[in-house]
């Protein structure tokens, strides 16, 4: 009897062992190195900037080495910082999976007018903005390169296997710095000019001799745009993984003008043109648009797609780190999945979309932590009714076939 009782201890042992997985859960706390001086640079009013950025690593990891996200803020190179809309807390969500991250802060724009938004009237200046911040991702970049050459690699990192993620002016500064390879693709004269006056695509923002591309696994871009497609064509190694409100009034969804009217700036394309153009090129990529309005996607103010957007990042990074796993790229369109009545009390119906109706599919309900709350493989099935014991709250429902994301928000109100 206590040989069956020690095995069955054994076996509860071994099923939580594996119920955790490395990069997907939260596994570990998290140590901060502050305040690291990555390079220097001059700002458009020719001040020096010290430029800083946050390191996150898992406590007491063994892992000998472990891949790196670097997270670059949004603010319409005018504002924003390390802070900006809880990027932090992101940098430290993915440190608690497992990885390193690297939260960045870049020059913004000076003025001496009531908004530096202003100096953007000459859109030489604007094009410089862009500039300055990919110069300085790249810096970043290089600095922990060079901190693997020359300093016993302090964070383990595998320089191998780099993601990055952008929000806003972040994604734009992560795009262009992660596709555009060659300025003689540059579609504007004075976006080349520009890059060519600050010293090119690198940069001159410090940690020279080492490469600002190699290594780059792929990029996750929150509400981000990018000048010219084509420049994905010779980057189709770099994975893509684009969130995007579809109702954007800052940066455009598809093909637009950043803040709607700001045409003179050029037109940008959104992830809704992205996306297509990863498929067309056999890219790794998966898209999210979310029926909404508003900016950025993963703003703190809308818990609940941020949460989503959490999710599926790791989801998309974690089958990038371990490519044995054998998934389908997702032609993700503009759908939502209808949920009746919302708000509920608990008890409420999801209405499959007739082309998955005949299909299996996993329906899924998580709270705005991100935790799964329920799941079902389901099949043949017209309606689905729900009945959950859960707290007051908003909550996403998912439903994922092998062709296509369903989402849709319930708010729980008893």
């Amino acid at each position: 009897m206590k040989r069956y009782f020690t095995l069955f201890f054994f076996y509860c042992f071994l099923l939580s062992s594996y119920s955790q997985t490395r990069y997907l859960d939260s596994l570990f706390t998290v140590t901060r190195h502050a305040d690291i001086v990555y390079g220097q640079n001059y700002d458009n009013q020719d001040s020096l900037w010290q430029l800083l950025m946050d390191v996150y690593e898992p406590t007491n990891d063994t892992a000998s080495l472990r891949p790196i996200i670097y997270f670059v803020h949004g603010g319409s190179f005018i504002e924003g910082d390390r802070n900006d809309q809880q990027i932090n807390k992101i940098a430290q969500h993915f440190a608690q999976k497992g990885y390193v991250t690297a939260n960045i802060e870049y020059r913004l724009e000076q003025s001496d007018l009531p908004s530096a938004f202003l100096n953007f009237v000459d859109a030489n200046n604007w094009y410089k903005a862009i500039a300055r911040a990919t110069q300085d991702l790249k810096a970043s970049i290089r600095y922990i390169k060079k901190n693997v050459a020359t300093n016993g690699n302090q964070y383990k990192v595998d320089t191998t296997k780099i993601f990055i993620y952008g929000s806003s002016a972040g994604a734009i500064a992560a795009l262009h710095a992660v596709y555009l390879d060659d300025t003689a693709e540059m579609r504007s004269s004075v976006f080349k000019s520009s890059y060519i006056a600050l010293g090119g695509l690198d940069g001159n923002s410090g940690n020279a001799g080492y490469s600002s591309t190699a290594g780059i696994k792929a990029i996750v871009s929150c509400s981000g745009a990018i000048q010219a497609t084509e420049w994905l064509d010779n980057n189709t190694d770099i994975s893509y993984i684009g969130f995007h409100n579809n109702i954007d009034p800052v940066v455009p969804f598809g093909t637009g003008c950043f803040d709607v009217a700001a045409c003179w700036l050029g037109y940008y394309h959104g992830a809704n043109d992205i996306y297509p153009r990863t498929r067309s090129l056999g890219m790794t990529s998966e898209f999210y648009p979310i029926n909404s309005a508003g900016h950025p996607v993963d703003r703190v103010a809308d818990a609940a797609t941020r949460t989503l957007v959490l999710q599926k990042t790791a989801d998309f990074l974690y089958k990038i780190l371990n490519p044995s796993i054998v998934t389908s790229v997702r032609n993700n369109t503009i759908k939502n999945v209808e949920v009746f009545p919302n708000p509920s009390t608990g008890n409420f119906t999801i209405q499959f979309p007739k082309e998955i109706q005949t299909k299996n599919a996993v329906v899924e309900i998580l709270n705005i932590e991100g935790k799964k709350l329920y799941s079902n493989l389901v099949r043949n099935k017209e309606f689905f009714q729900m009945q959950l014991d859960i707290p007051n709250g908003s909550y996403i429902v998912s439903i994922t076939s092998d062709e296509q994301n369903y989402l849709s928000k319930i708010t729980i109100n008893k």
